[in-house]
Parts: C-alpha cells; sequence; structure tokens
C-alpha cells in the first residue's frame, strides 16, 4: 500500500473544481491523503504553466500537464478530454459532481479502497475513472 496517496485537483479559483478539463486548469491544488486514516493534508498550489494545445486532445499538452503534476497519483477534476485515455495509464482519474474541492476530497475519502487498488497498478495501465 502506497504511503500517502498525492491528489493534483484543478482549479481555478483555488476553491471549487473548474468545470473546464483537467488540462485547461489555471492551478493545480496538492493534496495528501493518508490511505489509513483518511486524513487530508494540503500541501502546495502549483500554477498551470503547461503549453498550448496545437489540436483537441494533444499528446504534448498531456505531457506538459504530467510534468508539472508529475508527483501525483489522483487527479481530481468535473471533466476530462480527450487526453484522459493518456494521463489514465499513469494516474487514477476521478471525476466529481461535487464543486467544491474540500466536499470532493470527503467524497474521495469514501473511495480509499478503490482508489488504493488503482494507484498500486503498473504504470502503462490504464486504471478505472472512479465518480464520486
Amino acid at each position: 500500500m502506497t504511503d500517502m496517496i498525492r491528489v493534483a485537483c484543478a482549479t481555478d479559483d483555488e476553491r471549487n473544481l473548474t468545470s473546464e478539463h483537467f488540462g485547461s486548469a489555471r492551478i493545480y491544488m496538492m493534496y495528501e491523503m493518508d490511505p489509513r486514516s483518511g486524513m487530508v493534508t494540503f500541501i502546495e498550489s502549483i500554477d498551470n504553466t503547461s503549453e498550448e494545445e496545437k489540436e483537441h486532445g494533444d499528446p504534448n499538452k498531456a505531457r506538459s500537464v504530467s510534468e508539472i503534476i508529475k508527483d501525483s497519483h489522483v487527479l481530481l477534476c468535473r471533466a476530462m478530454g480527450k487526453n484522459l485515455t493518456r494521463m489514465r495509464k499513469n494516474y487514477s482519474p476521478v471525476i466529481s459532481g461535487e464543486t467544491d474541492i474540500e466536499k470532493a476530497l470527503e467524497l474521495l475519502r469514501n473511495k480509499l479502497d478503490i482508489l488504493s487498488v488503482e494507484i498500486e497498478k503498473e504504470k502503462g495501465t490504464d486504471r478505472e475513472i472512479i465518480r464520486i
């Protein structure tokens, strides 16, 4: 079992998940979640400095975003674009119906058993999309 699960939250205002695709967020708020206790700790806020897409689903955009959030296990957002097929080979995507980041993280705590299985999968293996 992973010691800590690092969650990248896609946001534009540092309070709510962006309504845009994960890669289009202005900011990634990074949290660590203890898989044993469910305790969530804010780590840092990172500006999205990824390159602009040349076309929808641009693989260079996926690589650029991956470099920014490289230490993450989980992508928490409201929507994912075409790059979901690439991103889910290295990250566990979680699609939230809840917009408030704190509330979404609380809902995610209820899925720790499923999440732990998904993040333990070998890199390059498709991870299931988790919906909260």
